[in-house]
């Protein structure tokens, strides 16, 4: 048994010497760094009322003072986000923040009272968005080639 070992370990250590560096040990992906999953913590409230304001917007067919106040609710929600704290990966901020401007835009056309518009802007914002998910997932898992 003991012999066993001392091949196991022999085989090992030349392995290492014949390879000329020791194994390097790979590096955890951005998802499970503490930090990113304190920003993405910080954010999930703002998505939250982010999703729950685009589904009450989406129902808006005329003026009032409810659909003044889900506009203005979207306009900041979305604004928050956009200018929330920075990612602390260089390439997050970018890809989990598109869509977002869309939803800026449709927030003034909902202001304006443009509920064709609005809606355009948030069908645009919600296609942008899940077009992303899949370099947004990619970053996460450090999976993600720049080019």
């Amino acid at each position: 048994m003991a012999a066993l070992a001392i091949a196991g370990v022999l085989l090992s250590g030349g392995l290492w010497m014949t390879s000329g560096a020791p194994p390097q040990a790979t590096a955890a992906p951005p998802a499970e760094n503490l930090t990113i999953q304190q920003w993405l913590s910080g954010r999930e409230a703002l998505q939250i009322k982010l999703n729950n304001t685009l589904v009450e917007a989406r129902q808006l067919a005329a003026p009032s003072a409810r659909t003044t106040s889900i506009c203005q609710k979207l306009a900041r929600v979305s604004q928050q986000l956009l200018h929330g704290g920075r990612a602390p990966h260089p390439h997050l901020d970018t890809a989990a923040n598109v869509g977002i401007m869309q939803f800026t835009q449709a927030a003034q056309a909902c202001l304006a009272g443009d509920f064709p518009q609005m809606r355009r802007q948030i069908d645009d914002g919600t296609t942008l968005r899940a077009e992303a998910q899949d370099t947004l997932d990619q970053l996460l898992h450090g999976e993600h080639n720049d080019h």
